[in-house]
This record gives C-alpha cells, sequence and structure tokens, in this order.
C-alpha cells in the first residue's frame, strides 16, 4: 500500500496522518516530521495534539486514520482493527462497527477478556447484600458487599461466597461469614 497523507480534520497545517498509521507535526519544521509512536504495554496508540491557539487534544491515532481515510456512511461509532493487534493502524485493518460488533469482535478473539468482564460484574458493580442474623432475622442491607465489610469487618469475598453459593474450595461453599448469613436482595 502506498503511504499517503492527509490533513487531520481541525488540526489542518499542523498535523497529518498517514494511511499506514503514523502521524507527521508541522510545528516545528514547515517540512514536516514523523512523530514516534510507541507503546510498549500492546495497547492502543494515541497522541496528545496541541497549538499555542487550540486547547489540548488527545486521541487515538486509528481513529484520526479512520477519520481520514474510510467512508463512515452510516454513522457508526466505533473502529475495530481486524486483526485485533491494536498497534496496526494501517487503513485496511480498520474498519467501522457498532459498540456490539466491536465488543464481539473482541471475545471472539480474546475469550480472557470476559473474565475481567466477570470480575467487574461480581466484585465491583453494586448489587444489593442482606445481612440476617443465623436464626433466620434480617440485620441490615447494604449497598455492595465492599459496603458491608466496611460496615462489619467481614471480608467481601467470604460474603459474596455466602451470597452467591459459590464454592470457595472444591464441594465446599460457605453458609455463612463473619457468624451471620448473606444473601443477595433479588435473590432473597
Amino acid at each position: 500500500m502506498k503511504e499517503r497523507w492527509k490533513n487531520i480534520k481541525g488540526w489542518e497545517g499542523i498535523y497529518q496522518i498517514s494511511n499506514c498509521g503514523r502521524m507527521k507535526s508541522f510545528k516545528v519544521k514547515k517540512s514536516g516530521y514523523i512523530l514516534s509512536n510507541v507503546n510498549k504495554t500492546g495497547g492502543y496508540l494515541s497522541v496528545v495534539l496541541q497549538s499555542k491557539y487550540r486547547p489540548r487534544q488527545f486521541t487515538r491515532i486509528h481513529r484520526l486514520v479512520a477519520e481520514a481515510f474510510i467512508l463512515n456512511p452510516d454513522n457508526l461509532p466505533e473502529v475495530n482493527h481486524k486483526d485485533t493487534n491494536k498497534q496496526n493502524n494501517r487503513q485496511d485493518n480498520l474498519e467501522w462497527v457498532t459498540r456490539a460488533i466491536n465488543a464481539r469482535h473482541a471475545i471472539k478473539h480474546n475469550p480472557n477478556i470476559i473474565a475481567g468482564m466477570n470480575h467487574y460484574n461480581r466484585f465491583i458493580r453494586p448489587r444489593s447484600i442482606i445481612q440476617y442474623s443465623l436464626g433466620g432475622r434480617q440485620l441490615a442491607i447494604f449497598q455492595n458487599s465492599i459496603e458491608a465489610f466496611h460496615a462489619t469487618g467481614i471480608c467481601h469475598r467470604n460474603i459474596l461466597q455466602v451470597a452467591s453459593k459459590d464454592e470457595y474450595r472444591p464441594g465446599l461453599t460457605r453458609k455463612q461469614a463473619g457468624g451471620f448469613v448473606w444473601k443477595f436482595k433479588d435473590t432473597a
């Protein structure tokens, strides 16, 4: 693919992007110079666009390439890397997609991504928990297991294991944590 350059919309005369995913700045040299873009963690390549006359703008390089070189007649919101390599920002590797298609593509090519989603849904996202005495009397309702931990000092993971009836060891489930029975509000 022959490399072509286009001005970045809104930054004409200051920055250009190529269909190969490289950026050029004209701030110091009138002939321009290519900016290095290295991300050792393997994540998306990003850049901060700035000039004396405009506020700083943080943006991802793959989005700049897509906006400059790929038609988006359906006005789709996200840019997908076809080969799943977040640092391959060539025009022929990018496509406009919906959020749902982008998520399905990510899960298909990296099933481990679901583990992070499960962790979020299970431990971070609020899910109300009810505290009961061992005799079955309701004592308190908490926004989530973290709030219950702060109020009672009982490990939030143990509270979640009781409420979700998950095994903490193969074949073993907790019936109580800290001398209390715990249930999710939506299952109580």
